[in-house]
């Protein structure tokens, strides 16, 4: 007798457990059809905006403490034998590209993945429903109804809410909470932090490395390196998409830049002195050239109040303590993130402690299974979410079919 599994939603996730799904049924010689759900026009949209268009889909450093959420759920995920992303692709001919840890398709073309996951589902006889809203699940005798269509199984990978445009608009928290499941609250993730500062137009565009800190109160929260970016009243790059997960509505968050963190505070100033005492004649601006790039050096200036075209020689200790402190740990109040439109993951989800967190299927309901993003769990920036959804999705597909084996 065919069994029949429904997977609602066609991203990244929902395509792995398809796939893995099928590749575990001809194992155990079970009959299986695979019917994935999509409400847009075209399956995997978002994948083809991710790193840019060139799709940045693992890497080669894949641990826990990139993680956020489910620790369980995380730590059972990573440690699955379903963890090892370069070879499920490689399986059907995509090779990787390396660069910084990250890990590309050879091509550095998104189009490479989706068309790869397609072409193997279409191989594997996976059917598809585009353009169809699931928006009701209905469920008597462990048996699964949609649309008029019985299933035996039904793994849920709708995504979280970001990027509604791209496919994830949070229908799936409504499914799950159908059945039963505690949602955690959601906010938006890897996304730009907005500030209270009205001089940052000055800013816009800039990209500077340093050290990103992220302070609720005088509490550090958590702090990260590298190349930071401004928006017009924004803070942007890696470090800060790293952390944007932590700023909620509720509390006084702080943004502390350190633009020199290779320098202490006295070496900094040392630096200044003998500059002041060597270069006296030399514009502040031009001093500062040497460490920082001009855009900065003049919104620095102007914060702590020295005009354009003042020579060094004529700056007090005062005012080099204050440039100090203004490279070393400027300042900025944040007013919130970006909203979930501009956020590339959310944070938050289905509640951890309502799954098996080795087969990812429901406590609430046997025969359902969730993964990806729409489970509270969410990662760094640098192909650890997508390495996730994969992950998860191939675990999922591949518990459901043990589930029906063991049940006959």
């Amino acid at each position: 007798m065919t069994k029949r599994i429904a997977i609602i939603g066609g991203g990244a996730s929902g395509l792995a457990a398809a796939i893995e799904s099928k590749r575990q049924a001809k194992k155990l010689n079970i009959d299986l059809s695979v019917t994935v759900f999509e409400h847009l026009p075209k399956c995997a949209k978002k994948l083809l905006a991710t790193g840019n268009g060139r799709c940045n889909f693992c890497n080669t450093e894949i641990c826990e403490k990139n993680y956020n959420g489910d620790k369980e759920i995380i730590k059972n995920v990573l440690e699955s034998e379903f963890s090892d992303t370069l070879s499920f692709f490689k399986s059907f001919g995509v090779l990787p590209y390396f660069e910084d840890g990250r890990v590309y398709p050879r091509s550095e073309q998104a189009t490479a993945i989706r068309d790869a996951l397609i072409k193997t589902c279409e191989i594997l006889n996976i059917k598809f429903k585009t353009d169809v809203e699931v928006s009701e699940i209905k469920c008597s005798n462990n048996k699964f109804t949609i649309d008029n269509e019985e299933f035996d199984i039904v793994i849920l990978a709708t995504g979280g809410a970001s990027q509604k445009s791209q496919g994830s608009d949070g229908s799936g928290y409504k499914l799950l909470k159908d059945f039963g499941h505690k949602i955690t609250d959601i906010s938006p993730a890897l996304t730009a932090v907005t500030v209270e500062e009205k001089s940052f137009k000055d800013l816009k565009g800039l990209r500077v490395k340093g050290n990103f800190s992220l302070y609720s109160g005088r509490k550090l929260l958590k702090e990260e390196a590298g190349e930071i970016q401004f928006t017009e009243n924004a803070l942007s790059g890696i470090p800060v998409l790293n952390l944007s997960y932590l700023v909620k509505n509720n509390k006084n968050y702080v943004a502390v830049i350190d633009f020199c963190n290779e320098f202490s505070f006295s070496e900094l100033e040392k630096h200044f002195k003998d500059s002041k005492c060597k270069m006296p004649y030399f514009r502040t601006e031009e001093i500062l050239s040497g460490l920082i790039p001009q855009k900065l050096s003049y919104f620095i200036m102007k914060r702590v109040g020295i005009k354009e075209n003042t020579l060094f020689g004529k700056l007090s200790d005062k005012d080099i303590k204050l440039l100090v402190s203004n490279l070393k740990e400027a300042k900025f109040k944040i007013t919130g993130t970006r909203d979930f439109d501009y956020s590339q993951v959310t944070c938050g989800g289905a509640d951890g402690s309502d799954f098996n967190s080795k087969t990812l299927m429901s406590k609430k309901q046997n025969g359902l299974f969730t993964c990806g993003e729409l489970l509270n769990v969410n990662g760094d920036c640098g192909g650890y979410n997508l390495h996730f959804a994969f992950t998860s999705g191939r675990l999922a597909g591949a518990s459901a079919v043990k589930y029906l084996n063991n049940k006959g």
